[in-house]
């Protein structure tokens, strides 16, 4: 289980804001195919939640799609937070933590999710807290990441040194029960892997520091990689490659969807919300 504080979430993804769509291939790729599972609900709703929004990609095609909701981005990085607004007005985005949404109980229709809940430690509380601010019947539609997502940097890195070099995430038997114990209704998850090539191994730990995915957890080591570990480990993933010789990278893409019940206890919505200047998108 990764030990990943909000703080270090939201400093971690601020900081990547503006390498983010170029180096996301396969977050891309998961919201896509995300997207594309709304196909098989019937779907009308007002009010649209894009959690873990980004920089917003999917906000505005949720946006373009269901053309009568509000919209909204949420996500705990204020940098994402701020390049969302400089980049569209059509939807309204908030900076907060998912564990506390600013919203009120049984107000939202649909709940969006590319990629996000894997950095919170606590699911059951998550999926309480979402359950909470859904309507009853109302769609909760994620993906998340499972064990085996990078499976060949984790072993690589694993026999160079003893340090934890990549996120650990939960499986996906987890997931399910963590929405069952929020009183989701009929949830349901299943998982495919994806596997994205590099040419180099570096190749890879540059994309996912440029998304801000690289390793956050606590119990990493903050001190530098040198180039003959990196060359170490670059030699170590050389083993998994493929027979073009390409370098593949593994992610367990977990997907899930539940719906919202009445709530038993009605409670007092978080009224915070941090405001954000409007800023020039830098050339």
């Amino acid at each position: 289980m990764n030990q990943i504080t909000p703080g270090e979430v939201a400093r971690s993804f601020s900081k990547a804001a503006k390498t983010y769509d170029a180096a996301a291939f396969f977050q891309r790729i998961a919201g896509e195919r995300l997207y594309e599972r709304l196909d098989y609900f019937k779907l009308e709703p007002k009010s649209i939640v894009d959690l873990g929004c980004g920089t917003g990609v999917f906000t505005r095609e949720l946006s373009q799609r269901f053309t009568q909701a509000q919209v909204t981005g949420v996500d705990i990085a204020e940098g994402m937070i701020q390049w969302c607004q400089q980049q569209s007005s059509a939807e309204r985005y908030l900076c907060a933590d998912a564990m506390t949404l600013p919203f009120p109980d049984n107000s939202v229709d649909l709940i969006f999710s590319n990629l996000a809940i894997q950095w919170v430690n606590d699911l059951s509380a998550l999926f309480q807290e979402l359950n909470r601010v859904l309507r009853p019947d109302g769609l909760l539609l994620f993906t998340t990441l499972g064990p085996d997502s990078l499976k060949e940097l984790k072993q690589s890195f694993a026999e160079v040194d003893h340090y934890q070099h990549v996120n650990d995430f939960i499986d996906m038997h987890h997931v399910g029960d963590a929405m069952l114990n929020s009183q989701l209704s009929d949830p349901v998850v299943d998982a495919e892997a994806v596997v994205i090539s590099y040419d180099k191994a570096l190749e890879l730990m540059r994309d996912l520091k440029d998304i801000g995915a690289h390793n956050i957890d606590s119990r990493r080591n903050s001190g530098l990689m040198g180039p003959n570990k990196l060359k170490a480990v670059e030699k170590a993933y050389r083993q998994f490659a493929m027979s073009d010789g390409k370098l593949p990278a593994t992610y367990e893409l977990i997907y899930g969807h539940a719906f919202g019940t009445e709530m038993k206890k009605v409670t007092d919505y978080h009224e915070y919300i941090v405001e954000l200047a409007e800023g020039k998108r830098e050339p």
